[in-house]
C-alpha cells in the first residue's frame, strides 16, 4: 500500500527547519564564531597583536569616539568606521577581559563631545557645518596613547596602529636608543676653534621626545644590553673593535639603523676636514656590509635624472640629478616607515643593492629609476652641476637609497675580537673581559636598515628656522624628520609589533551603492547650479533696477517699490531653491541607506532562504523517488 505524504507534512518540516535556523543564528549571537574567507585575511588579527594582547598585565582602556548618529555621514565612511569598531570589538574579545572598550558618541554640547576635545580627537567638519569626531584613546593606569583620527587613508596599518598604541601604553619602560656617530650631533662647543657654537639637530631633539637617547663613544666595545635600538650615523674611521662590538650586537638579535654617506657635506665642519687638508666625506663599514649582504661603494654618488631636484647654480636655475627628491609614488606604500610620507630629499647618496653572493633578502624602501646613475664622489668637488649632470652614465641598474637587508647573519669576525691597536709608545693594557661570549653566527632572524645619505637628516636640508618676535620656529621643509622618526619608533618598538605587516583594503562598496552615491552628487550639483544661476539672475535684474533707481552718489537711497517686491520674489525663490536642495539631499540620503539595509537584510537571509529552498526541493525528490519504489 502506498503511503501519501501530505503537504502539512512537507511545509512542517519547512518550519521546523526553519526554527533550525534561527536557532543557530540566535546561537551564534551569544557565542560568536568568526570565520575569515578573505583572501587577505582581512579580518583575522595577526599573530603578533596576539601576542600584545597576552601580555598584558594591567587591563587597558579604549574610549572610541565615534558621531555615528550624524545622518550626513558619507556611505564609505559609515563602512570604514563599522570596520574600526569590529577590530576594535575584536581586541576586546581576545584580551581575556585586558581590554575594555567604550564606544562613545560625541553629539553637540554633550559631555562626550566635551571630553573629546579635552582628549584632542580631531574634528571633522562637514559641508553644512555639523562637526564629526572619529578617533580613539588608549590608556592604562597614568598612561595615554591619542589616536587623533583614523584615516581611510591609512586603512592598511589600523591594526598595526591599534597594537602599537597598547604597547606603548603598556610598556613598563620608555625604549633606549643608542647613538653612534662622528658628528656633532648634540651641538654646544664647536668642534672647530674660534667658530660658534654648533646647534643641537633638530632630529635628536625630536627623537629625545619618544625614547631615551644615550650617546656611545666611538672606544665603546660592547653595546650595553638595554639598548633598544643601535643607530649609526656617519660610521667614517671606526675601529675594528667598535665594529666588531656592532657585528656581535646584531648577532644577538639588536635592531640597527646604519646610514652611510659617499660625501656627507655636513662633515665638512669637523676638524679632521678642517681648511687646508684633503676632505674625509665618506663613510663605510664594508666587512660587515659583506656579511650583511650588500653592495655599497663608498666613492661613487648616484644621480637620477627622473628624480632630479631644482638646485640655483648661480648661472641659473636646473635640474641636478645628485640632489633627489622622491614623492609619494616613489615610495613603499606596504611599510610602516615609509607609508604615509609625502615629500623626500637626498642629497648625494650612496647606492645599495643586494650583493650578488648573498644569501640575506634584501627589500628596497626607496628605489631609483631606470634613469639613475653613478659618479665618482670626488667630482663633486671640482665640476660643476651641469658638467656633472652631463658626465653621469644612466646604467639602468636596480638601486636604492633606503634599504632593509633580512636573514640569519654571520659574523664579520669568526676569530673573536680583534686585538685592540697599540699606539708607538704605550704600554700593552689588560684586556677587560667581554660580558657576552663570542658568536660567530645569529641564532635568529634580524633585519637591519640602511641609507645611503647623512646630510638629508641634518637641519640644512630637513628644516627651515625662522626668527619670529625673537623666537626661533623650526618648521620642516620635507619629510626628511618624519622618516627617521618612524624608522627609530618602529624599530624601537617589540619584536610582536614588529611582525604587523600592512594589509589590504577593508573596504568592499557595493557598485550600485557607489553609483547611488554618485547620482546624489551628480543631483545635488545641478540643483546647485541652478540655484546659483537664479541667484545671478535676479541680482543682476536688482543691479538694473538699482541703477534707474536716482543718483547713486546719495548715501542712502529709497528703493522703489517694484525694486522691493523684486527683493521680496527673489528671496522667496531662494528659499523654494534651498528647501527643495534639502529634500533632495534627504530623500537620497535615505534611499542609500535604504539600499544598504536592504543589501544587509538579503546577506542575512539570503543563505538561510537558499538552504531552505533547496531542502524543500530535495524532499520533495526523495519523496516522488519513495513513491515510485512503493509502486
Amino acid at each position: 500500500m502506498m503511503k501519501k505524504v501530505s503537504w502539512s507534512t512537507t511545509w512542517g518540516s519547512v518550519v521546523l527547519l526553519l526554527i533550525c535556523l534561527v536557532a543557530v543564528n540566535i546561537m551564534a549571537y551569544f557565542i560568536p564564531l568568526r570565520f575569515d574567507l578573505t583572501e587577505e585575511r582581512l579580518y583575522t588579527i595577526s599573530e603578533g597583536s596576539r601576542k600584545i594582547l597576552d601580555s598584558l598585565k594591567d587591563p587597558v582602556r579604549i574610549n572610541f569616539y565615534y558621531s555615528r548618529s550624524n545622518s550626513e555621514l558619507p556611505p564609505n565612511f559609515k563602512i570604514y568606521a563599522q570596520r574600526v569598531q569590529e577590530l576594535l570589538e575584536e581586541y576586546e574579545t581576545l584580551s581575556n577581559s585586558k581590554v575594555v572598550l567604550e564606544v562613545l558618541d560625541p553629539k553637540p554640547d554633550t559631555e562626550e563631545e566635551e571630553w573629546a576635545q579635552k582628549y584632542g580627537i580631531k574634528h571633522i567638519t562637514l559641508p553644512s557645518g555639523n562637526t564629526v569626531y572619529f578617533g580613539a584613546v588608549v590608556s592604562m593606569l597614568d598612561q595615554e596613547m591619542l589616536l587623533p583620527y583614523f584615516d581611510q587613508r591609512r586603512e592598511k596599518f589600523l591594526e598595526y596602529d591599534i597594537s602599537q598604541s597598547i604597547q606603548k601604553v603598556s610598556a613598563t619602560s620608555i625604549p633606549k636608543v643608542g647613538l653612534l656617530s662622528v658628528l656633532n650631533l648634540q651641538g654646544g662647543r664647536s668642534m672647530i676653534p674660534g667658530q660658534p657654537p654648533a646647534e643641537k639637530w633638530v632630529f635628536l631633539s625630536e627623537l629625545e621626545k619618544s625614547v631615551t637617547v644615550e650617546n656611545l663613544t666611538l672606544t665603546t666595545e660592547e653595546i650595553p644590553d638595554d639598548i633598544s635600538l643601535l643607530i649609526i650615523i656617519h660610521p667614517r674611521g671606526f675601529s675594528p673593535r667598535l665594529q666588531y662590538a656592532i657585528d656581535q650586537y646584531v648577532l644577538r638579535g639588536g635592531r640597527l639603523v646604519v646610514m652611510l654617506d659617499p660625501n656627507a657635506r655636513i662633515d665638512m665642519a669637523s676638524p679632521a676636514n678642517r681648511f687646508g687638508q684633503q676632505p674625509q666625506l665618506a663613510s663605510d663599514l664594508p666587512e660587515l656590509l659583506k656579511k650583511w649582504g650588500v653592495e655599497y661603494d663608498a666613492t661613487k654618488v648616484v644621480g637620477d635624472h627622473l628624480h632630479a631636484t631644482q638646485v640655483n647654480t648661480g648661472q641659473g636655475v636646473m635640474s641636478f640629478p645628485m640632489w633627489m627628491t622622491f614623492r609619494s609614488g616613489s615610495l613603499d606604500k606596504e611599510h610602516p616607515i615609509t607609508a604615509q610620507l609625502e615629500n623626500l630629499l637626498f642629497v648625494e647618496a650612496g647606492s645599495l643593492k643586494k650583493a650578488a653572493d648573498s644569501y640575506t633578502e634584501f627589500t628596497p624602501l626607496l628605489s631609483l629609476s631606470s634613469k639613475s646613475g653613478l659618479i665618482d664622489a670626488f667630482q663633486l668637488r671640482f665640476a660643476a652641476p651641469d658638467q656633472l649632470s652631463r658626465d653621469m652614465e644612466v646604467d639602468g641598474e636596480a638601486k636604492a637609497v633606503v634599504g632593509i637587508t633580512a636573514g640569519v647573519f654571520a659574523s664579520a669576525f669568526p676569530d673573536g675580537q680583534p686585538v685592540k691597536e697599540k699606539k708607538e709608545g704605550e704600554e700593552s693594557e689588560e684586556e677587560t673581559p667581554l660580558k657576552h661570549t663570542h658568536l660567530k653566527k645569529a641564532t635568529v632572524r634580524n633585519s637591519i636598515l640602511l641609507f645611503s645619505d647623512v646630510d638629508f637628516l641634518s637641519d640644512q636640508f630637513s628644516v627651515q628656522k625662522l626668527n619670529f618676535l625673537g623666537q626661533v620656529i623650526t618648521q620642516p621643509t620635507n619629510d626628511n624628520l618624519n622618516l627617521m622618526l618612524n624608522a627609530a619608533e618602529h624599530l624601537s618598538g617589540n619584536e610582536a609589533l614588529m611582525s604587523i605587516r600592512s594589509r589590504g583594503r577593508f573596504s568592499r562598496p557595493f557598485t550600485r551603492l557607489l553609483e547611488m552615491q554618485q547620482q546624489a552628487q551628480q543631483r545635488h550639483q545641478n540643483e546647485e547650479k541652478l540655484l546659483l544661476s537664479q541667484l545671478n539672475e535676479v541680482q543682476q535684474r536688482l543691479n538694473s533696477l538699482l541703477e534707474s533707481a536716482g543718483d547713486q552718489g546719495q548715501k542712502k537711497v529709497i528703493l522703489p517699490t517694484e525694486v522691493q517686491v523684486e527683493i521680496q520674489k527673489f528671496r522667496e525663490e531662494e528659499r523654494q531653491a534651498r528647501r527643495k536642495l534639502r529634500e533632495v539631499r534627504k530623500i537620497l540620503r535615505q534611499d542609500i541607506e535604504k539600499l544598504g539595509q536592504g543589501l544587509l537584510l538579503l546577506n542575512m537571509l539570503a543563505v538561510p532562504l537558499i538552504v531552505g529552498i533547496i531542502g524543500v526541493v530535495v524532499y520533495r525528490y526523495r519523496t516522488r523517488l519513495r513513491r515510485k519504489t512503493i509502486r
